[in-house]
């Protein structure tokens, strides 16, 4: 049953994707005027609006349709081609994806909705979505951002480890762009860790509220204080690195149970995963903060980090 609606899902899916690698269907990030954009993996527009009145930076709430649906449609679609801006972009993510995308070549045949299907690994598929992305040497800067903590947490960017390599970059590179991706507030919900133990819902919340042993509300105040503890750290951000254009924006949303779907899947159109939030401010760096960062040598695949995201 799995497997046909996957399948079911795939035929309509796939010539999406298709149709986005060769049209615009929203806006290009690299459209708009901005120094630095900070993304918020997952952020819904009305989640942010909630939470404005308790961050100075966080005025005006406004809001543009996303070029995609999940961050591997999202980085596909920004970067495709050969834009003369990433040569001068810096890039710091957190998010797992970058790695298969700008590092080796991409298996444009996996997809999280259809892993189960008949388009798994599909030669066909995967020769159709191929297109040319940037190297990460293409980049005005690449940094890849990621801990090793095992249990629950197991190589999710914290976002304190997000802020602290994008001040280290910021600092000491000088490229005329630079985008910085922090996880959260996408799950695993990390507000209530210890240690590198989490809630059992906060590690897998929509597989609560799919079974009922949790209510929409609980995922949802979760899911907000998620967003409460990246912001704060992004609070430190802008009081550490210079920036007159400040954006702050998401990749995509997240569904809690709107026409029966949870989470995020590629090539939906729900407004609720595909409306992101717009919010301009500026940044100034008072040196309040020296980055601190790990000089351990952490050597983690892809597919771990990937799984430790829910993808796999």
């Amino acid at each position: 049953m799995k497997s046909a609606l996957e399948t079911l899902y795939g035929s309509y899916m796939f010539p999406m994707l298709w149709a986005e690698k060769h049209i615009d269907i929203g806006t290009n990030v690299f459209d708009k005027e901005w120094d630095l954009l900070i993304i918020l993996d997952a952020c819904r527009v009305d989640a942010l609006k909630e939470v404005s009145p308790e961050f100075n930076f966080l005025d005006d709430i406004n809001s543009i349709w996303s070029v995609g649906s999940t961050s591997k449609e999202w980085y596909a679609n920004t970067f495709q081609g050969n834009r003369p801006e990433i040569g001068e972009t810096a890039l710091v993510s957190g998010n797992g994806w970058v790695e298969p995308l700008f590092e080796g070549q991409p298996n444009w045949s996996y997809w999280t909705m259809t892993r189960h299907s008949i388009w798994h690994n599909s030669s066909v598929i995967n020769n159709a979505l191929d297109r040319p992305l940037p190297s990460k040497e293409d980049f005005g800067e690449y940094v890849t951002v990621y801990e090793d903590r095992g249990g629950d947490c197991g190589t999710v960017a914290l976002p304190d480890d997000v802020t602290n390599a994008a001040i280290k970059t910021g600092r000491e590179t000088n490229t005329e762009r630079m985008v910085v991706h922090y996880m959260q507030p996408h799950a695993p919900y990390l507000h209530e860790r210890d240690g590198n133990k989490l809630p059992k819902m906060h590690n897998s919340p929509f597989e609560s509220l799919r079974n009922g042993s949790t209510s929409r509300e609980e995922v949802w105040e979760a899911y907000l204080n998620n967003l409460r503890l990246v912001l704060h750290s992004v609070e430190n951000l802008l009081a550490n690195i210079d920036a007159d254009e400040v954006v702050i924006s998401s990749d995509h949303g997240e569904l809690f149970g709107e026409c029966g779907l949870y989470s995020h899947i590629a090539a939906c159109p729900h407004p609720a995963l595909k409306r992101v939030p717009w919010v301009t401010t500026s940044a100034e760096d008072t040196h309040q903060m020296e980055p601190e960062l790990s000089t351990e040598d952490i050597n983690v695949d892809t597919k771990t980090r990937l799984r430790d995201l829910g993808y796999l």
